[in-house]
């Protein structure tokens, strides 16, 4: 009769019995739908109504097929037409889906998914009206509903593209407003770090000017030109002088970093004789080495070693490099400096010492500037946290890099590269 048999025997009873309860569970769940739409999207996220739809249309077939011969006849072979339960189910679905068309129309009338779906809801009525009035399966009327059917099911794939299309389209709008507010807020950041730029450098300019005038002064003080010290007067002024220097050279480091972050430092390359250099820097430090009884280890000239940088920029490397070695060597400790020549890469020089070491999670944050391993107000070390920050800043203008090994209580070694060849000339490096 057109539909195998499925669990009991087929027949057109049968057939009509599933059909129309069928029709029934569709109305239904296309009501629940428009009525409880928003809800179910959010309860469909995990996957709940499609099981539960599922179970209950399995459940309610299930109990049809093996209780067929309980529940009222759907279809008189003998008089060859639909019954009268079969009639009054057949208007019982279609009310329910006027009431859903209603709904529909009156509350989603401005949305165009809303319409489509009202349009098939309208072409659902029709269909089944159709099939109330056939009087056997192969009559016109079940013809005409199966044919609207098939149009209902069209309109109802058009809203369902339209939705997914409209959700994507919002999508999109959402994510181009939120680029622009994240551009915004960007180009906020950007301008508010410039004026932080601008501030520092400007306000380091001013403090440099008096700082540089109490130093001066100190030094004719000392030089005794304007009268006779006792030793507690000398000792104040040195104390005075050395304190000075110190603030200065803070300030001429803040001042450097805020140069090099508005793009505004001039790097002047020349081929540098490492050993040279390394010589011209230690002589200058090793007073303060020797103050502290540290060892100061440097290399023995041997033959020429050529490195491709700005001789004040790679002295104000090293230079900070061993003040920061000074710093966290105990007395009694040694600093030692190396070269190593790779003609592939370039020159490395590095700063070993026997200081407190630094733990695996700080050696990344110590080259941030005004980062410190111990960041209390309590701590040991004086320090405002920028000369590895600037030294790794000044390696990577000049094309280099830098890395730290260390352990704790066994030292720390501090290790750049510059390259050996001309890699470009004099002029300003962002």
């Amino acid at each position: 009769m057109g539909m195998p048999d499925f669990i009991t025997p087929n027949t057109v009873d049968k057939a009509s019995t599933l059909f129309i309860i069928t029709k029934l569970l569709l109305a239904i769940g296309l009501l629940a739908a428009v009525v409880y739409g928003e809800r179910i999207v959010v309860i469909h996220k995990s996957a709940l109504i499609p099981t539960l739809s599922f179970l209950l249309s399995a459940s309610v077939i299930y109990l049809i097929v093996t209780n067929l011969a309980v529940l009222p006849d759907m279809y008189d072979a003998a008089a060859g037409s639909q019954t009268i339960p079969k009639v009054f189910l057949g208007y019982l679905v279609i009310a329910i889906e006027a009431i859903a068309a209603f709904w529909i129309l009156t509350k989603k009338w401005a949305q165009s998914q809303g319409l489509y779906l009202g349009m098939a809801l309208i072409i659902i009525i029709m269909s089944d009206l159709a099939f109330t009035y056939y009087l056997n399966p192969y009559d016109t009327y079940n013809l005409l509903g199966h044919i609207f059917q098939v149009f209902s099911f069209a309109f109802i794939f058009k809203a369902i593209i339209d939705d997914a299309l409209g959700m994507l389209y919002e999508t999109n709008r959402t994510l181009a407003r939120q680029r622009e507010m994240l551009a915004e807020k960007n180009q906020q950041m950007l301008e508010a770090d410039r004026l932080k730029d601008e501030f520092l450098a400007n306000t380091n300019h001013e403090l440099r000017t008096p700082l540089s005038a109490i130093i001066a002064f100190t030094e004719i003080l000392l030089d005794e030109r304007t009268g006779t010290l006792n030793e507690m007067q000398k000792d104040y002024l040195e104390e005075i002088s050395d304190s000075g220097k110190e603030l200065l050279g803070r300030i001429n480091g803040f001042l450097d970093l805020s140069k090099i972050a508005a793009g505004k430092t001039v790097l002047y390359k020349e081929a540098l004789n490492v050993y040279e250099l390394i010589n011209e820097v230690s002589s200058k430090m090793r007073p303060l080495f020797n103050q502290k009884s540290i060892i100061l280890a440097v290399p023995r000239a041997g033959n020429p070693v050529k490195m491709w940088g700005d001789r004040e920029k790679t002295g104000q490397i090293l230079t900070n490099l061993l003040s920061n070695a000074l710093k966290f060597t105990a007395p009694g400790g040694q600093v030692t400096v190396g070269i190593r020549q790779d003609d592939s890469t370039g020159v490395y020089i590095s700063v070993a010492d026997t200081g407190i070491g630094i733990e695996a999670v700080d050696q990344e944050k110590i080259f941030q500037p005004f980062q410190q391993v111990d960041g209390t107000t309590s701590r040991k070390y004086n320090g405002t946290g920028i000369g590895l920050a600037l030294a790794k800043k000044l390696v990577d203008l000049q094309g280099g890099n830098i890395r730290v090994d260390s352990k704790i209580n066994k030292g720390s070694t501090f290790t750049f590269m510059l390259p050996t060849g001309e890699t470009e000339g004099k002029g300003k490096v962002s």
